[in-house]
């Protein structure tokens, strides 16, 4: 048995959360997760309201177990948001801008809230709100990411937590990490990229295999800049490719000639050229090398990580 204090707070058996990674969350992966005793957690962005509202009952349906919503608050679908108060969602997981209104209104339909934080000040900012859980998201994590690498800003999230509970992320994969950051004072991690490799998740095949082959990934500018989106204060992790490479650090250019790319990167899918398309992923993607079913990886990463804690004794 692996319990720490969020277990207590989130009413999970292990201290492992599945990442909220827009549609790349599945009411099969969420459940999964869930029913093998971590918190799956549903990504809202660019969900609608329906669509929400049919995932969440479709979550209860396969399992009784809690799991989390997902909201980017400068993003927020306010019709979204309010149709997952309306079905009580258990958990609302927010990130980037300040979530102190959302928090209050989770709050008041009795769920708990947990924010993301890239910095100190955001974690301040996430504590006066009410969050009840920190997650601590270094800047190896896959998708959008601080400017923090994870070994400085955990320990920094955990001194101003006033006791809260903080979770790690960014670049954990396995039972090793979980180990890591516990015993540099996390009380559970997040895993994103490692859940994107399950049988459950809507994961393309052409992201699967650009995640095995993967050998190194890279943080630009060079998704938003593609799909004209803001996001200030992040960047994005992919993985390393020709595209990336071509195009990192050039965002200005890429912004002038986006439309020509944007034809390329269909044409790429089309054909499904992997050094031609832009795949999500955390610094951990070196490291994984199978798919599987996500309940197992649940268990195998906490199994795993007992076994690095008892050999440190």
């Amino acid at each position: 048995m692996m319990r720490t204090s969020v277990c207590d707070v989130l009413g999970i058996q292990y201290p492992i959360v599945q990442a909220g990674m827009a549609r790349s969350t599945s009411p099969e992966l969420v459940a999964a997760v869930s029913a093998a005793g971590g918190l799956g957690t549903l990504g809202c962005l660019s969900r609608s309201a329906q669509e929400a509202v049919a995932d969440i009952r479709r979550i209860r349906a396969l399992t009784d177990r809690p799991f989390s919503v997902n909201f980017v608050v400068h993003r927020l679908d306010e019709a979204c948001f309010a149709a997952c108060l309306e079905e009580r969602a258990p958990v609302f997981t927010f990130f980037r801008s300040d979530p102190t209104l959302l928090i209050k209104r989770a709050h008041g339909v009795g769920a708990l809230a947990m924010v993301q934080i890239t910095t100190v000040a955001e974690a301040r900012q996430a504590i006066a709100a009410g969050a009840d859980v920190l997650i601590a998201q270094g800047h190896e994590a896959g998708g959008h990411n601080g400017p923090i690498p994870l070994l400085t800003l955990l320990p920094q999230g955990v001194t101003v937590a006033e006791g809260r509970p903080v979770l790690a992320a960014g670049g954990l994969v396995d039972g090793r990490g979980l180990a890591a950051m516990l015993c540099l004072g996390a009380d559970g991690i997040v895993m994103g990229t490692r859940f994107l490799m399950t049988t459950e998740a809507p994961t393309s095949e052409a992201h699967r295999q650009a995640i095995l082959n993967a050998d190194d990934t890279v943080a630009s500018k060079v998704f938003d800049t593609l799909w004209a989106v803001d996001w200030p204060g992040v960047t994005v992790r992919t993985i390393r490719n020709r595209l990336v490479e071509r195009w990192a650090g050039r965002e200005a250019d890429l912004a002038r000639e986006r439309e020509g790319v944007i034809e390329g990167l269909r044409e790429a899918e089309a054909r499904q050229d992997l050094d031609e398309i832009i795949f999500l992923a955390g610094v951990g993607a070196s490291r994984i090398r199978d798919v599987q079913p996500a309940g197992q990886i649940v268990v195998d990463t906490v199994a795993a990580a007992q076994a690095v804690l008892k050999r440190l004794g």
